[in-house]
């Protein structure tokens, strides 16, 4: 095989001989190459047989990869490749319950359990044992039972720190939950991992039969392997063949339950263990990579590697301060514009005015944030945003990174003004997702009750029993109105729905909604706006419902929040004026959205979605205290330095150019914030930065040349 064209690290990882050895990749640092070329050299030497050979992943698109990769590498040995056992963990999981779980009492046939079914079996079984399911809905169950079997918890050895009410509720919701299951003959997602760990601890010949199988096991990604993954890969590797390749630094997933410790513990778990680091950087500019470096060594606990690059030093990393989050999505579609066009824009960089100069007297401050608070009132006062024109460059090479899926709202409308096509990675586009979707039609029926897509979308939101023949019926009253009653106010309709032939339980909850309509519709025209759309979702109950007590429940809730801050620049007009505005400037902007085509687009994503992706342009946005590092983590040592990984994945993301972005003040749920820049910016070293706007004025050097971030305080 040739090895020359590997460095000289990548070919110590290749051919290192047989045992522990634990590969610390760092950012672009060719992992996958030395991963495959690991596994097409020892098949090659004929040190272990394809077929007993284990790689696992954690995407099944990196095991597509690394198989074609492997293939191309062996192309002289005919089905070596196809002879590889290699994918996810819950794929191969899946592979071996099917051989095997009969002795687990279930049937081989069996069914794997999506999250909306399990959803459901959830609320059939809370309904069962009378447990209020919007106090304690199906989906915090869900989590729970997850995290217990991420644990190896049973539902007889449940710890998961709950106190003895709940923890005895869960033992019983689980329970019932495992029992249906089975009766079933179905596995959800945590089932894989957890019944093949099970079945491999109940059964030793069954175990006994896939260690003798696999001989040689090579796992991707292993810092984000989970306490299920980690004692099936010590079950697995008894004869201690095992090849991990991981990244401590880009450690970001605890929220799904990985454990970092895994990792930084694998010299104590084989002692006899080879660790090899690859620290050259093939991705980066030398800038960008010393700034990575600076921010990544915040975190005291880490397994010390240093990245180096013989990339030329490349352009200095634009670090800016913009006045608001729509100017911070202005900025980042005008830069687009003047890179892919090769011409100047506009608001290129423009000089500070006066009014942005430094201040420090309390009265200044004080005037200074009033003044940014009136400006939300006229979002747009900028002037029409440049378009970009029909002879750019491709724009696949651009990415937006966000820490949260609710700050892409105002960066999508801004590359929609500016005909900046565009994609999101990891989620949907804000106009689209459920909650979203779901407040508009709330919104669309306070203007016109007729309105039968939103009706039929939201009149169960939250369920209250009027499903699709209840709809039919009130459907059928509404396109029966006469001429004359088409004119119906909603409170004369109220009146004439005595008349809808539906059972009495039905009816009442029909008319409860179309009671809370009419309230909200009764609002005076000196109501603002967003108030109104504060008001709604309480109201309906849409807010207790979609707060389940999940992180998803309060993603979404997050997103409603973000509606509010829309509904902000419509907030002078009167209320009904207002809301038609914003929904028909919606409706255009999804339409245009939805006609765009392009397949090379400007890529949203978030800093979880971004991991093992590289772009030449990266634009890093919303780099402020309590966002990142999110709010949530800031009491907590553990999650704090999981924000600095994360910063670490997303400057590691840019190849060629990198711009940070953060604001004077954000719009946070409805209200005007003043900003304060995230901590992890002070890490930075100057040398490798060039400071825009108010990043001037905000970081300074003092008399012994610390860098120090002035309070943005008011």
């Amino acid at each position: 095989m040739d090895l020359s064209g590997l460095n000289p690290k990548q070919k110590e990882a290749v051919t290192a001989p047989l045992g522990p050895v634990l590969l610390l990749a760092g950012p672009g640092s060719g992992k996958t190459k030395t991963l495959t070329h690991r596994i097409a050299y020892i098949i090659e030497k004929r040190l272990v047989a394809p077929e007993n050979i284990l790689a696992l992943t954690f995407t099944n698109k990196a095991a597509k990869e690394m198989r074609e990769r492997v293939g191309k590498l062996l192309a002289k040995s005919k089905g070596a490749a196809e002879a590889l056992t290699m994918g996810t963990f819950h794929a191969v999981c899946a592979r071996i319950l099917r051989h095997e779980i009969s002795a687990l009492g279930y049937g081989n046939d069996f069914v794997i359990f999506d999250t909306d079914d399990q959803q459901k079996l959830l609320r059939e079984i809370l309904e069962d044992l009378r447990i209020d399911s919007k106090k304690m809905p199906p989906a915090m169950f869900g989590a729970l039972i997850s995290r217990a079997k991420n644990l190896l918890q049973l539902p007889g050895d449940l710890n998961l720190g709950l106190e003895p009410p709940m923890r005895e509720k869960l033992a019983e919701v689980y329970g019932r939950y495992q029992d249906s299951l089975m009766r079933q003959n179905g596995l959800d997602f945590d089932d894989l991992l957890m019944l093949t760990v099970k079945l491999f601890e109940s059964f030793p010949k069954i175990l006994k039969k896939y260690q003798k199988k696999f001989t040689y096991v090579l796992v991707d990604e292993y810092q984000d392997t989970n306490p299920a993954q980690y004692l099936l890969l010590s079950m697995l590797a008894v004869s201690r063949n095992l090849f991990v390749v991981g990244d401590d630094a880009q450690s970001i997933y605890k929220f799904r339950g990985s454990d970092i410790a895994n990792i930084l513990n694998f010299e104590k778990d084989y002692p006899e263990s080879r660790v090899i680091k690859l620290e050259q950087n093939y991705r980066s500019t030398k800038n960008i990579l010393e700034a990575a470096q600076k921010v990544i060594e915040l975190n005291p606990e880490q397994k010390p590697k240093t990245l180096w690059t013989e990339n030329p030093q490349g352009e200095k990393i634009i670090l800016t301060c913009e006045q608001d989050e729509r100017a911070e999505a202005e900025f980042v579609a005008k830069t687009i514009i003047k890179l892919a066009s090769g011409r100047e824009t506009e608001l290129e960089y423009e000089a500070d005015s006066q009014e942005d100069k430094p201040s420090y007297s309390i009265l200044e401050r004080f005037i200074k944030a009033k003044k940014m608070q009136a400006r939300y009132s006229q979002l747009f006062s900028g002037g029409p945003l440049p378009q970009l024109p029909k002879s750019h460059e491709p724009l696949k090479e651009y990415c937006v990174l966000y820490r949260t899926h609710a700050q892409s709202r105002a960066l999508e409308e801004a590359l929609i003004e500016s005909s900046i096509p565009y994609q999101i990675v990891g989620g949907l586009k804000f106009y689209e997702r459920k909650e979203i979707k779901d407040m508009l039609g709330f919104l669309r029926l306070v203007v016109n009750f007729r309105d039968l897509v939103s009706l039929r979308r939201v009149i169960n939101e939250p369920p209250k029993g009027l499903g699709d023949k209840s709809y039919a019926v009130i459907r059928d009253f509404i396109l029966n109105l006469t001429p004359g009653e088409k004119t119906l106010s909603l409170a004369e309709f109220r009146a004439a729905f005595k008349e809808v032939g539906l059972p009495a339980k039905q009816w009442r909850s029909a008319q409860d909604f179309f009671a809370v309509l009419d309230e909200i519709g009764g609002l005076g025209d000196d109501r603002p706006l967003p108030e109104l759309i504060q008001l709604l979702p309480r109201k309906t109950g849409y807010e207790k419902y979609i707060r389940d007590g999940s992180e998803k429940g309060e993603s979404r809730w997050e997103n409603v929040k973000e509606l509010i801050n829309v509904a902000h620049k419509f907030g002078r007009l009167p209320w009904r004026q207002g809301l038609q505005e914003m929904l028909e400037e919606v409706a255009l902007l999804a339409e245009i959205d939805q006609k765009d085509e392009e397949r090379d687009a400007v890529t949203l994503m978030t800093l979880h979605s971004a991991k093992g992706l590289e772009f030449d342009n990266v634009f890093f946005v919303g780099l402020e205290e309590g966002i990142l590092p999110h709010s949530r983590s800031l009491i907590n040592p553990d999650e704090l330095s999981e924000e600095v990984r994360l910063a670490y994945v997303g400057l590691t993301r840019a190849r060629k150019r990198l711009y940070l972005v953060y604001t004077q003040s954000r719009r946070v749920f409805g209200n005007v914030q003043i900003s304060q820049p995230s901590r992890i910016l002070k890490a930075l070293p100057p040398e490798n930065l060039e400071y825009k706007k108010l990043a001037k004025d905000h970081f300074l050097k003092d008399e012994g040349g610390e860098l120090t971030v002035e309070p943005m305080e008011f």
